[in-house]
């Protein structure tokens, strides 16, 4: 398959507090620590880690609403870090994101066909006179009557709202969706829901899906990859079934015991993954996993893990196998 977006070794740095008056260097944080994934074209990746681990910084700096330190974020070939006005605008034509709160994400002034409107008049997807057909058709393709064009977001529901959401970002006619923690804030029937949705439009329409979330569940129903991150960083990534089915870090491993079963026979996790992860404004040494990983040794403490790739599967670990 085609690459649609690749990652290298990007950086993303915030300014941090405390530095004082004696500490004339200004401290900053890595949100983002040399992450690196790919994409390809129709394909769904699942980025998935724990909260604070860099996830929803990544994706916005992928899609160039928070700005990267180094690295690059290449769209179709074409480095946007480096690109000019019209990269950028085929960049905003050709993506468009789900955001976490249906409510929050949409403008409760407006009626929905506003909303939807708004998006086809930007980026001139149709002649004025076919915008509310397409407006209606966008509410048919995500299970909405038109009808529901003339009401505002507060009249709606949490899983109509995301609906919404998800029909705005259709309006762009997108390669590229990423949707972050977009059913988190939904039921739990509410979510099933909005998953199945996603999963049709992808294979309907072809659609690439950046798929973040905390919920490794949701990524072996919906996902082709999975790529792990903490701290910054990729430690994991390959197909969501040899991910799942032999982890190699020991993270990843950590987060598939963790898994949520309804089979009351399973047992739990014998070594669940202890304590929390660190500051990022005061990263461990060597590898950042070290202090909770059991399979830790000496060296890991001192220096960058080493990398594995083979036959589509990344990780970076001291270990090229888990011990047993």
């Amino acid at each position: 398959m085609t690459t649609l977006l690749q990652v290298n070794d990007l950086h993303v740095q915030f300014p941090a507090p405390g530095g004082g008056l004696l500490n004339l260097r200004p401290r900053k944080v890595n949100a983002v620590n040399g992450a690196s994934l790919n994409l390809s074209a129709g394909q769904a990746l699942g980025l998935v880690g724990e909260s604070g681990c860099g996830k929803s910084t990544l994706a916005r700096a992928i899609l160039q609403l928070t700005p990267s330190s180094s690295g690059q974020v290449l769209f179709d070939g074409s480095d946007m870090r480096q690109g000019n006005r019209v990269d950028i605008e085929r960049l905003r034509r050709e993506t468009a994101m789900i955001f976490q709160d249906p409510y929050s994400a949409l403008n409760p002034r407006q009626r929905i066909g506003q909303i939807l409107a708004e998006v086809l008049q930007v980026q001139r997807k149709v002649p004025a006179a076919q915008i509310p057909a397409r407006v209606a058709e966008l509410l048919g393709l995500v299970g909405l009557r038109a009808e529901l064009a003339e009401r505002k977001p507060g009249s709606l529901s949490g899983g109509q709202c995301q609906r919404v959401g998800i029909a705005r970002a259709l309006a762009v006619e997108p390669r590229l969706i990423v949707a972050d923690e977009c059913v988190a804030a939904l039921d739990v029937s509410i979510q099933g829901q909005i998953i199945n949705l996603l999963l049709e439009l992808r294979q309907r329409m072809g659609l690439a899906l950046l798929f973040i979330t905390h919920d490794l569940g949701v990524v072996r129903h919906l996902c082709d990859r999975v790529a792990v991150m903490y701290l910054g960083r990729i430690v994991e990534e390959g197909p969501v079934a040899e991910v799942f089915d032999d982890p190699r870090h020991p993270y990843t491993a950590a987060l598939v015991q963790s898994i949520a079963d309804i089979d009351p026979a399973r047992r739990l996790p014998q070594q669940p993954l202890a304590g929390e992860p660190p500051s990022p404004l005061q990263p461990p040494s060597g590898c950042a996993f070290h202090p909770r990983c059991r399979h830790a040794l000496p060296q890991c403490g001192t220096g960058m893990p080493p990398s594995h790739a083979e036959g589509g599967r990344y990780h970076a670990c001291v270990h090229p196998r888990l011990p047993c």
